[in-house]
């Protein structure tokens, strides 16, 4: 693959998003998400998945000069990318961790919400949800990440205020399951814990958390989508604006 990396050892991968400077998702970084994945899913040599970004940052979300760049229809598609992108990562079975080390912005922090366990890294970077700063609504499947990884304060702050806030701040609010200098090895310690534990009772209840959630996703109205694609149209401009330094 192009921008993902897959490091797999003792029955645990390492998904590395590869794609200098931050990070960005484009289309070719979605339908490899969406790849790696499913084909992980289903392979039984794999008992979990870690999630971390190479270079100094997990993700600063989407490409969002490409987007800026899509006329309606190119949009359209680029959205279905997304959904099958998250939907895959949101619908992962198995352990999942995240590992954030650096700035995980939009998209980045969005793909950390999709895991069961969210190491954060201490340091100097700043994590958010700064859509609305922009005029960009979320897509279905963001917004119920989002509100299933949130307590309901945490969720308020950071869709409906729009900041970035440091890692200390993220975790104050009660996002995150440990914050420490050494993330990546918060995150394979948790992975080797939980993928030790009987597989099918961890599906099970999985499953049992996110099913409300993949059901409201699964009944997204037709209408929704063509206003989310109407608010990105009328965003063009904005979305070419740098969301941090």
């Amino acid at each position: 693959m192009q921008f993902i990396e897959v490091l797999t050892s003792g029955g645990i991968a390492e998904v590395v998003l590869n794609r200098p400077k931050v990070n960005a998702m484009n289309h070719a970084v979605l339908r490899e998400m969406t790849d790696v994945f499913r084909r992980l899913a289903e392979d039984d040599a794999v008992s979990g998945v870690l999630v971390r970004g190479a270079g100094k940052c997990l993700s600063a979300g989407l490409d969002l000069r490409e987007v800026a760049s899509l006329e309606r229809e190119a949009l359209a598609g680029f959205l279905d990318d997304f959904d099958a992108a998250f939907g895959a990562a949101f619908r992962f079975p198995k352990p999942f961790a995240a590992a954030v080390h650096g700035h995980a912005i939009a998209g980045g922090a969005v793909l950390a919400m999709c895991a069961d366990f969210i190491a954060l890294g201490a340091g100097d970077y700043k994590i958010g949800l700064p859509e609305l700063v922009v005029g960009i609504p979320f897509p279905r499947v963001a917004f119920e990440i989002v509100r299933a990884a949130c307590p309901t304060r945490a969720f308020r702050r950071l869709v409906f205020g729009a900041d970035l806030h440091s890692p200390a701040e993220i975790f104050e609010m009660g996002v995150g399951d440990a914050l420490s200098a050494d993330p990546l090895e918060d995150a394979r310690r948790w992975l080797t814990k939980a993928c030790g534990r009987p597989a099918a009772a961890f599906r099970f209840v999985k499953a049992s958390h996110r099913n409300e959630a993949w059901a409201r996703i699964a009944a997204t109205p037709a209408a929704e989508r063509e206003a989310l694609i109407d608010a990105l149209v009328s965003a063009r401009q904005a979305l070419t604006a740098p969301l941090f330094g």
